[in-house]
């Protein structure tokens, strides 16, 4: 039996990321960058007005106090060039918000701070003006928000809406990402059942539909969940005929018992287990192993918050290793109540983290950690990870913590 850090290593070693493609940013969105990106293009392209009003001189504006009149000699939109046009001393030029200042101009002063002096057919011919008005005021620089040269991407950050923003804001219109991986699950069991009303010794199958959502909030694609029962024949010929996956997810069969068919199943299909058992808590019987056509198969135990702890913290680093992205790092918090637990094994608890008044992190180990408990998981909002050397956790003592869902 293996640590849970040497079986994470060996998750982490056996996959690499998915190779890259071109994609259009709607395709790239939630993808992971596999290259650094920067922009040749700077924004604002030009120097434009931040507000509708009238773009100056700062040198004619008057001191405090006084006022000056300035004639307006010119008007500018939103989508002109404005590149022939030039500002005189004691003039002004009327300007629309986003259109490009005018040659001679370094300031913009809005309408509603000005007297307009119009001609009969409302055209403005002259303002006047009260203040003084700064170089630079209300004017959007060019290269001001992002410069030629600027990095808009790292590799290996995901593409968010956020960022899809700043790069359709620069003229970028494909990105250099990762593939998405796809998932396939198969649960085991003949006692699992979709059927409202159950018949006797039957349960309801919770580890699927978790499964399908989880793959799914990861960031990969889901080809299908399958369950195939107690039989090793079909559980191998299910794995064959998937194609075009990356991860097979397989839940139940791989304890110690007689109907613990699974790694027998995998070796007959001539795979590599890379590990079986693991020193963890929940989900020690846990394997992983790799097929001869390079798919890997994630094995987890059957209950489920042994299938939850066994997606979250083996098959969520895979995942995210074959989409690119960095190992996660967990935030720390202080335990509240005192916890009993075995020592030599890495604990995985159902738990509740909040913020205090005064910023500190909190957590709380919730009662029902037993495997086959689901109901504390729905009120968890973490999972405490407490190492394989602590035993009998007290109070006070800090621990990682990792968020349920993805980040």
């Amino acid at each position: 039996m293996i640590t849970y850090e040497q079986a994470l290593s060996s998750v982490l070693e056996t996959l690499t990321p998915l190779p890259a493609t071109t994609q259009p940013l709607a395709d790239a969105l939630g993808r992971v960058a596999a290259s650094d990106l920067f922009t040749e293009q700077a924004v604002p392209p030009f120097s434009n007005s931040a507000m509708d009003g009238f773009a100056l001189r700062s040198v004619d504006s008057p001191a405090a106090g006084a006022t000056v009149e300035l004639e307006v000699t010119d008007l500018l939109t939103a989508g002109e060039a404005g590149s022939d046009l030039h500002v005189g001393p004691g003039g002004c030029c009327e300007i629309m918000t986003g259109a490009p200042v005018p040659d001679g101009c370094d300031a913009v002063i809005p309408v509603e701070q000005v007297e307009i002096h119009r001609a009969t057919d409302g055209r403005p011919v002259s303002i006047t003006l009260d203040q003084h008005v700064a170089a630079g005021r209300n004017l959007r620089m060019a290269g001001e928000d992002f410069a030629a040269g600027d990095q808009l991407l790292a590799t290996g950050q995901l593409v968010t809406a956020e960022r899809v923003m700043g790069l359709a804001a620069t003229g970028i219109s494909h990105v250099e990402v990762h593939g998405k991986p796809r998932a396939a699950v198969i649960t085991t069991g003949n006692e699992l059942s979709d059927s409202p009303k159950l018949s006797p010794g039957m349960i309801n199958d919770a580890n699927g539909p978790y499964l399908q959502s989880a793959v799914a909030s990861f960031g990969a694609d889901l080809d299908g969940v399958y369950r195939t029962g107690d039989d090793a024949t079909r559980l191998i010929e299910k794995i064959e005929s998937l194609t075009g996956n990356d991860i097979i997810i397989t839940t139940g069969g791989v304890s110690a018992g007689r109907m613990d068919f699974v790694p027998a199943a995998l070796e007959q299909l001539g795979a590599d287990i890379l590990f079986h058992k693991v020193a963890i808590r929940p989900g020690k019987p846990a394997l992983f192993a790799r097929l001869p056509d390079g798919r890997v198969v994630f094995g987890l135990p059957g209950n489920p918050i042994a299938v939850a702890v066994g997606m979250r913290f083996f098959v969520v680093p895979g995942i995210r290793r074959l989409r690119g992205l960095p190992q996660e790092r967990y935030a720390t918090a202080r335990l509240i109540d005192s916890h009993h637990k075995k020592a030599g094994l890495t604990f995985f608890a159902k738990s509740y983290a909040e913020t205090t008044a005064n910023g500190e992190m909190t957590v709380q180990i919730l009662p029902g950690q037993q495997s086959f408990k689901i109901k504390p998981l729905m009120r968890a909002n973490c999972w405490a990870i407490a190492g394989a050397d602590s035993e009998n956790l007290q109070a006070d003592t800090v621990l990682r913590i990792a968020p349920l869902g993805a980040d």
